[in-house]
């Protein structure tokens, strides 16, 4: 009788945990749902801040820097790639800030500065709003900001869940926009997962030029992880139609950012600073852009590390996701990876010097594509990782 007895409580324990785990995610896929962050397909961006010039010389210099939410540098593994970590400690984050900040500080003689992965209110980043501090930092810079992540709670891991996150990017400039928008990607993890991921976007930038013509600068953080191959194909076709589109009207045409897969053409064994070297695949495809086209990385150092394990120099795979392409009336004087070992995050900065060819280039309007046209809302469904 005991046995049957002790039987029957453990199964309504079981089933008391069973039910009790159903309303907990339940509860908050419903909450998280009800609270989607839904942007449009093209929003205007707010300018702050005072630019040093109204127009840009023909050289312009520009850097592109993944900060990692300043939660991503050297002693960080995470949980999401493999680790087992779900933040950095106190005392680390505010390390880590310090030193994205102070090297952010330190760029002051570049003139496009675009920043992914900049918490403004996040339980990962203690609640630290680093847009405001970046743009305390640098009040000789245009600044334009993008959410692309908000989400009210993200419940995993399970026993020490991400929480709340809102995040964005930004894009710092000493040369006066004319204006920005925000250009959501068409892409996206089928429900419920799509209300716990990023928006992906990418921030369009426009500037007038002496010559009559404009310059667009396109600060892209395409999808991440293995499960979203589809989704950063998407987004790649997207930012392909906006740039073609813009260069057939006989603009100057700039993109960079976090594309999150290898560039077309690359090594891993050219990689020669002693890191380990992996792919990210699959990479663009050599043929993606029309000839004249120009895909810039430094083949030397790579832009990324794992995140499954705390950096460890010739142990710890390497790659390089962070680079820039540029339209053929754009000559490259000046490309390299600013190497740091990944001390505060797990990107290192990419910059290029570039000089605008003045002389008179007939475009190919036969590669004009509509935007809007390109591709349309897509919902992939995926596994996850």
């Amino acid at each position: 009788m005991k046995i049957k007895k002790i039987i029957k409580i453990f199964f309504c324990i079981i089933l008391f945990v069973f039910l009790a785990v159903i309303l907990y995610f339940g509860g908050i896929i419903i909450y998280d749902t009800s609270k989607d962050y839904k942007p449009e397909s093209k929003e205007k961006i707010n300018i702050s801040g005072k630019a040093c010039y109204d127009s840009p010389d023909t050289v312009i210099s520009l850097l592109s820097w993944n900060i990692g939410y300043c939660g991503l540098g050297k002693d960080m593994d995470f949980f999401y790639d493999g680790g087992k970590k779900v933040r950095p400690s106190r005392e680390d984050f505010q390390k880590y800030l310090n030193g994205v900040i102070n090297k952010i500080s330190g760029f002051d003689t570049i003139d496009i500065i675009m920043l992914q992965e900049v918490d403004t209110s996040a339980k990962r980043s203690y609640y630290t709003n680093e847009a405001d501090l970046i743009k305390k930092f640098k009040p000789l810079y245009a600044f334009m900001f993008a959410k692309n992540y908000d989400v009210k709670f993200v419940p995993l891991p399970v026993f020490n869940p991400m929480g709340n996150v809102l995040s964005g990017m930004i894009t710092l400039s000493k040369i006066n926009p004319v204006e920005a928008y925000r250009y959501s990607y068409h892409s996206g993890y089928a429900w419920p997962k799509n209300v716990m991921m990023l928006d992906r976007c990418l921030i369009y930038t426009r500037y007038n030029f002496s010559n009559g013509k404009k310059i667009i600068v396109l600060n892209t953080h395409n999808s991440a992880f293995d499960d979203a191959v589809e989704l950063r194909e998407v987004e790649a076709y997207i930012i392909k139609s906006i740039m073609l589109d813009e260069y057939a009207r006989g603009n100057y045409v700039i993109a960079g950012g976090d594309w999150n897969r290898n560039p077309p053409g690359f090594n891993q064994a050219k990689i020669s600073d002693g890191n380990a070297n992996c792919t990210a695949c699959p990479a663009i495809d050599t043929g993606f852009l029309p000839k004249g086209w120009k895909w810039i990385y430094d083949k030397s150092k790579p832009s990324n590390r794992n995140v499954n394990e705390a950096y460890k120099k010739g142990k710890t795979k390497t790659t390089v996701i962070d680079y820039f392409v540029v339209s053929p009336n754009v000559e490259v004087l000046e490309n390299k990876t600013i190497s740091d070992d990944f001390e505060f995050s797990d990107h290192q900065p990419v910059f290029m010097r570039i000089k605008l060819k003045t002389d008179t280039i007939k475009p190919d309007t036969s590669a004009l594509i509509k935007k809007e046209k390109i591709v349309k809302k897509k919902k992939i469904k995926t596994a996850s990782k």
